[in-house]
């Protein structure tokens, strides 16, 4: 527990590098774009680029393509897992290229799918065609460096996978700063910014991969009997382990439909959502799935047990009180982060109301996630995809329930009850060689979400007392920053007061990397 600890600390610092640089990007792009036509554009452009991503870089190729790779390797030697690497690259390769043709061809019919109500639009149409075909590299891009990253990852290298989206973060950021403003659709440079980010990212890991000895090229190794286990089970992981990265996506087809910048509203929300989602459930999966499926090839069910326990109660332990506080300062963070430039008033106010609501599920996303690793850790793929399945389909059923008398309100919401749903539904069905202590994690999380919820208004009584933003910039940022240091301070505190045992494992975790480190 404790070298895991120490690794999701690691990929932790790095990922909230990686996350606080995102903010920047976004920021940046909220000032320079608003909430605008071309705003809606790029963001319905780059929401199948982004699932890709989050499907291949934080959950499905890992799923997938580490289980049965850990279990070549520790069963089959080095050079059986160099031929499943060489093997599976083919087959994305040939996979992503066709896609890729697919997309430059049939562009303008995959977005009127994608976002319907930009048919009403002809310019916004064309011009989300065009930065679709810009950016259809970064696919195959994304989907070699996810690969890359699951081999690292495989054989304990979590900081490099961690860097380079940091390294994709920089480019885009240079790009939005630089570049934009040389093109006649300053939009443009911000998607070249994205398929450049995409070429450094998978060139950082390209030496890493050298020196383990796994970039081989084989030309006798085209299909490797592992792909096709590999296959077998992608398919249905995609449903489970990516079903809120599909319904953000199901609420951007609905929200197209809605008054213009719906869709901007609804991805700078989700972005503050990914901040805490990926800073501690997506890097506590990325460290516990190897760990997880070489035990279950071992057959260590009780360490197992033992370790994911400890792993959901440490993750639920930070997760929830950050769902309170998000909940609490939606205004304050949303004006904070992007009110400024040409992110209006109106737009503030219609970003923190996606935000309030879609961060109510914020428990369910991080739960979801960390369970899914579980269940593909043990290599089992029905009862994710079945939750996965009706967790999208009860998702569709809510946005249309929602849409007319809630609106864009309405769709986030949809995500996160659905997602509570789906939660529940893993929670409930855990194979019974596992034994996870479910009322201990149930107790845990009950503690946390109580004294979250203390926290709440208090905090939310403080931000009363931040001074008025028009007025003071500075002393506005300052008072926000107050407001979120005095609830994690209030948290923490409380805690050490009543002995909390999920203080104790983060303590103990911090107290062992210290002592290794000197």
């Amino acid at each position: 527990m404790i070298k895991a600890l120490k690794k999701t600390a690691l990929v932790s610092t790095l990922t909230l590098s990686s996350r606080l640089l995102g903010l920047i990007r976004d920021t940046l792009i909220a000032i320079y774009f608003g909430v605008s036509s071309q705003s809606d554009a790029f963001f319905i452009a780059f929401r199948p680029f982004d699932l890709a991503r989050k499907l291949f870089s934080e959950g499905i190729l890992n799923i997938s393509f580490i289980p049965i790779f850990s279990k070549t390797l520790v069963n089959e030697g080095k050079a059986k897992a160099a031929s499943l690497f060489f093997s599976f690259f083919c087959f994305l390769t040939l996979a992503g290229t066709l896609i890729m043709l697919f997309g430059i061809f049939f562009a303008p019919v995959v977005i009127k799918i994608i976002a319907p109500g930009f048919i009403e639009y002809s310019y916004k149409l064309q011009l989300t065609a065009v930065l679709f075909k810009i950016m259809l590299p970064y696919l195959w891009l994304i989907l070699m460096s996810s690969l890359c990253m699951g081999v690292l990852n495989s054989f304990g290298n979590f900081g490099i996978p961690a860097v380079a989206p940091v390294v994709f973060n920089l480019v885009v950021i240079l790009f939005t700063i630089m570049v934009t403003t040389c093109f006649k659709t300053p939009v443009m440079g911000l998607a070249l910014g994205v398929t450049i980010g995409g070429v450094l990212q998978l060139a950082l890991q390209i030496p890493f991969m050298i020196r383990f000895g796994i970039l081989k090229i084989s030309f006798f190794s085209f299909f490797h009997p592992g792909v096709i286990k590999v296959l077998k089970i992608m398919i249905p992981s995609m449903i489970g382990a990516a079903s809120y990265q599909i319904n953000i996506m199901a609420a951007s087809f609905f929200a197209s439909k809605l008054e213009s910048g719906s869709v901007s509203y609804l991805y700078y929300a989700d972005r503050l959502v990914q901040f805490p989602l990926a800073l501690f459930a997506v890097s506590a999966a990325m460290v516990l799935l190897p760990q997880l499926s070489k035990k279950a090839v071992l057959g260590e069910m009780d360490e197992i047990a033992g370790l994911f326990s400890n792993a959901v109660k440490a993750v639920f332990f930070v997760t929830i009180p950050a769902m309170a506080g998000l909940m609490a300062l939606d205004e304050q963070i949303v004006s904070l982060l992007f009110g400024h430039g040409a992110f209006t008033e109106s737009a503030i106010h219609q970003t923190s109301d996606c935000l309030f609501f879609l961060s109510f599920g914020l428990w369910a996303f991080t739960g979801g996630r960390l369970f899914v690793t579980l269940y593909y850790s043990l290599s089992n793929v029905k009862i994710p995809f079945y939750s996965g399945l009706f967790t999208i389909g009860l998702n569709l059923i809510f946005c249309l329930l929602f849409i007319d008398s809630l609106g864009l309100k309405g769709l986030v919401l949809s995500v996160s009850l659905s997602s509570a749903i789906g939660f529940v539904i893993l929670l409930i069905n855990i194979p019974g060689a596992v034994n996870i202590a479910k009322f201990e994690i149930i107790v845990s999380a009950c503690r946390s979400l109580f004294l979250s919820a203390i926290m709440f208004f208090i905090v939310q009584k403080a931000a009363g007392f931040i001074p008025v933003s028009d007025i003071n910039k500075f002393w506005y940022g300052a008072g926000v920053i107050g407001c979120i240091g005095f609830g994690i301070g209030f948290y923490f505190i409380v805690n050490f007061l009543i002995s909390s045992p999920e203080l104790k494992i983060l303590k103990q975790g911090m107290t062992k990397s210290s002592h290794d480190n000197s």
